[in-house]
């Protein structure tokens, strides 16, 4: 007689584990999964992206789907190897490390730095300089995020280049493609004694979290944040898709504790005619790191990623408006256990901005300690050659503390100066041929790389730029601020359409360079688009055409009229009259 069977309980853990795991391996789980109706009989889920099929991806999407841009170091080696130039796709994928393909407008690979706050230290700008003469062309520019670019450099030196930085605590890295870009502050940010508070700590932390988070590198599209802590030089908060701005809260019926926060706008692009928009919403300076890592993960999330055209972040908040956005941050902000939520109130409540100083980033000009000062050295189209570079750095590091810092304005200041060093500091620089005065032609005029080095450049930018500044400072004696911005295609990058005078590259009927002209743009309190005045004029045309604006506006305008106050008076009808010469 058999003794009773006894009753089984179920699969063990051990053995249910081993048949998950078969099935998964024999992919049971797909032809048993019940269909949604979304997909063909007997079909899976389509692979997507962030919502996205792969499918419909643009080939720039592709190609970071099928490789991340963080893996690219093993073929990084083999180009350097090889002494290879990546091209194509590639060469998209490289420049979110930093080094850009631009053949054939200009020989071996640029390299653009990341400069989070726009600060540096003197022995960092020596070791750049080595850099330029013994691995690149042997100069550098300052660019318009208040960075640095160094060109000619051939492939077999880029693991070189990137070793020697990486040891000088420099990075590359992220500073081009679809990254968010270096994170700019106002350069006298920390001594300036206007400012509200530094923010420049906050910058540098969320570009040091953005570094080490994979989710936010390999974007949907190139994203620009700005600090600006309230000081007198600028850092154009305006252009950026972020915008921190330091405000200080009044009493007000909304229960929001009166004190210091950053309000926050949004989706600044001004090459596409789009400065930050408003959103009624503030953080505190702590909780703008948590709060830019948020909204960078809402970009990534819902970004348009089947057209590069469509897919800033302005071309978000059109389609699903800034409080959807804000919505979507604060549901991030509960993912990421941050503490706190963003606060809204109107800007009805926030004291005046301090008035921003339009020459504060040329000459020397009290910080706020009594006794010290920073010096701006003024460059030609941001330009320095190695030598140059050398000067700087020793300068800053006998006589300013070792401490740099670049503008968006395409120079450099050099911080901390005492009273009864600057002759000895301002000697070496000139010795070096580094100004320290500048007209106000000069000290305004910006210009991106064009068509000297930029594949999409349609006209010579720096060399129409240098040529047109000198022409006004040998016709022109002028007491009011005048920026001109030359910018080589409708990218954008020296933000034309924020200019008192905006060019901007394009090409002639007969095929020759030429530029369209815009008028009347600013930022800060002067916030605005410029308005087209003519174009296409030929780039030898510039001198005639600006000179023609600048003189009838010295002769028309009232008794020290900025040419901003005198061009925003002129109606639509009325300006083309600036183009009539005097009889």
């Amino acid at each position: 007689m058999h003794a009773p069977l006894e009753k089984k309980k179920g699969f063990s853990p051990d053995q249910i584990a081993y048949l998950v795991d078969a099935i998964a391996q024999l992919n049971l789980h797909e032809a048993f999964a019940p269909s949604n109706g979304s997909t063909a009989q007997g079909g899976s889920e389509p692979e997507m992206v962030h919502g996205t099929p792969i499918e419909d991806l643009c080939k720039e999407e592709l190609a970071k789907y099928q490789q991340h841009p963080l893996d690219l170091r093993l073929r990084l080696e083999r180009w350097t190897d090889r002494n290879e130039m990546a091209e194509g796709l590639d060469n998209f994928l490289l420049r979110h490390w930093g080094f850009f393909n631009v053949a054939p407008n200009s020989p071996g690979y640029m390299m653009r730095m990341r400069i989070p706050a726009c600060k540096m230290r003197g022995d960092q700008m020596l070791v750049m300089a080595e850099i330029a003469d013994e691995l690149a062309g042997g100069y550098a520019h300052v660019t318009t995020r208040g960075n640095l670019q160094l060109r000619e450099i051939e492939p077999k030196n880029v693991l070189e280049i990137l070793d020697r930085i990486h040891q000088a605590g420099l990075s590359c890295h992220g500073s081009g493609a679809d990254s968010a870009r270096n994170m700019t502050a106002a350069p006298t940010s920390g001594f300036d004694s206007q400012e509200l508070i530094d923010l420049s700590p906050y910058t540098i932390r969320l570009s040091n979290l953005v570094l080490n988070s994979r989710a936010l590198q390999g974007l949907p599209r190139k994203f620009n944040i700005s600090f600006d802590g309230g000081g007198a030089i600028s850092s154009v908060s305006d252009s950026n898709d972020i915008c921190f701005q330091a405000v200080r809260v009044g009493m007000n019926e909304a229960g929001v504790e009166p004190g210091l926060y950053c309000r926050i706008s949004l989706g600044g692009i001004s090459g596409h005619k789009d400065l930050a928009r408003a959103t009624g919403a503030l953080c505190t300076p702590a909780q703008t790191v948590m709060v830019g890592a948020a909204m960078l993960h809402v970009f990534v999330e819902h970004a348009d990623r089947t057209n590069r055209k469509k897919a800033r972040l302005k071309y978000l908040l059109d389609a699903k408006g800034v409080e959807w956005f804000l919505k979507r941050t604060d549901e991030k902000l509960l993912e990421m256990d941050a503490d706190f939520q963003l606060i809204r109130l109107d800007d009805a409540h926030d004291a005046p901005r301090a008035p921003v100083n339009r020459s504060g980033h040329i000459g020397v000009h009290p910080q706020r300690e009594v006794g010290i000062n920073y010096i701006g050295v003024a460059l030609e189209m941001g330009r320095l050659s190695s030598e140059q570079m050398r000067t700087i750095g020793k300068v800053a590091m006998h006589y300013g503390g070792n401490d740099l810092r670049l503008t968006v304005w395409q120079n450099i200041l050099i911080p901390h100066v005492p009273d009864d060093q600057l002759s000895l500091a301002e000697a070496e620089l000139n010795a070096a041929g580094i100004a320290t005065k500048a007209t106000a032609f000069a000290a305004g005029g910006v210009a991106c790389t064009g068509k000297w080095g930029c594949k999409f450049g349609l006209a010579h930018t720096k060399a129409d730029g240098t040529r047109l500044i000198r022409h006004l400072e040998q016709t022109f004696r002028l007491d009011q601020p005048l920026n001109i911005h030359l910018t080589g295609c409708p990218n954008s990058c020296a933000q034309h359409y924020i200019g008192d005078i905006g060019l901007v590259g394009a090409t002639m009927p007969d095929g020759g360079e030429g530029y369209f002209v815009v008028l009347g743009g600013g930022s800060d309190s002067d916030r605005g688009i410029g308005r087209p005045l003519c174009g296409p004029i030929g780039s030898d045309e510039l001198e005639a055409i600006v000179g023609t604006v600048v003189g009838n506006y010295l002769d028309q305008r009232a008794p020290g009229q900025s040419f901003l106050s005198y061009a925003r008076s002129l109606t639509d009808e009325q300006l083309p009259s600036l183009l009539e010469r005097a009889s």
